[in-house]
C-alpha cells in the first residue's frame, strides 16, 4: 500500500511540474536567486584548499535538469583541518548506500548530477567551519529520514540540508527552488 501511495504522488508531482514548465515557457533562465554568470570565481577553488591546515564546508547546488526553474539538488561538501581530502554528503533518491538515502561520496566533490550547473550556495572556511563539519560527519549517518525518500514534497535531498543547516545554527537560506526545505525530517 506504502509503495502504491508513493508511486500515485509521484506520478501526480510529475503532471504538475509539466504542467508549470509549459505554463512557464520552458527552462531557460533566469533564476532570480542566482547570478546567470559563472559565480566561482569569487571561491577559492577546492584543491587550494585541500592542504590549508583549515576545516572548510561548501554547500553546492545544481538545477535539476529538465525542471530548473522549480527544483535544486544541494550537497555539502566538507574537510575537517586535520585532512587533506574532501567528503561529499547528500541525500540521493536511491537507498543503496550504507546509511540508507544518506550518502558519502557516491560522486567527486563538485561533479553535477544530470550534468546541470554546479554553483556554491554557501561556505565556512577555518574555525566556524568545525562544528558543521564534525556535525555532517558524525550525524549524517543518523538522519531522522535515513530510510525515507519522497522527491515531493519530501522528506528529500532539501530536508536533510536543511535539518543540518538548523541543526548547526548555520544562517543559510536555501532557494526557493529547495523543494522539501520546509519539511520536518520525520519520515512518513
Amino acid at each position: 500500500m506504502r509503495v502504491r501511495e508513493c508511486a500515485d504522488r509521484i506520478t501526480a508531482y510529475a503532471l504538475c511540474i509539466g504542467t508549470l514548465v509549459t505554463a512557464t515557457g520552458g527552462c531557460a533562465w533566469p533564476f532570480p536567486w542566482l547570478p546567470a554568470g559563472d559565480d566561482s570565481s569569487e571561491f577559492v577553488p577546492l584543491s587550494a584548499l585541500e592542504n590549508s591546515g583549515e576545516a572548510v564546508v561548501r554547500l553546492y547546488g545544481t538545477p535539476i535538469l529538465n525542471i530548473e526553474r522549480l527544483a535544486i539538488h544541494p550537497w555539502f561538501v566538507v574537510k575537517s583541518a586535520e585532512e587533506v581530502s574532501f567528503d561529499r554528503w547528500e541525500v540521493w533518491a536511491t537507498a543503496d548506500g550504507p546509511y540508507g538515502y544518506v550518502r558519502l561520496n557516491l560522486r567527486s566533490p563538485t561533479s553535477a548530477p544530470l550534468a546541470g550547473r554546479v554553483f556554491v550556495i554557501a561556505e565556512l572556511i577555518g574555525p566556524e567551519a568545525e562544528p558543521v563539519v564534525e556535525f555532517i560527519e558524525t550525524q549524517s549517518p543518523n538522519y531522522p529520514c535515513c530510510d525515507c525518500y519522497l522527491f515531493y514534497p519530501g522528506p528529500n535531498c532539501n530536508t536533510y540540508v536543511q535539518w543540518v543547516l538548523d541543526s548547526t545554527g548555520w544562517a543559510v537560506t536555501l532557494p526557493p527552488t529547495a523543494v522539501g526545505q520546509a519539511i520536518p525530517p520525520i519520515c512518513p
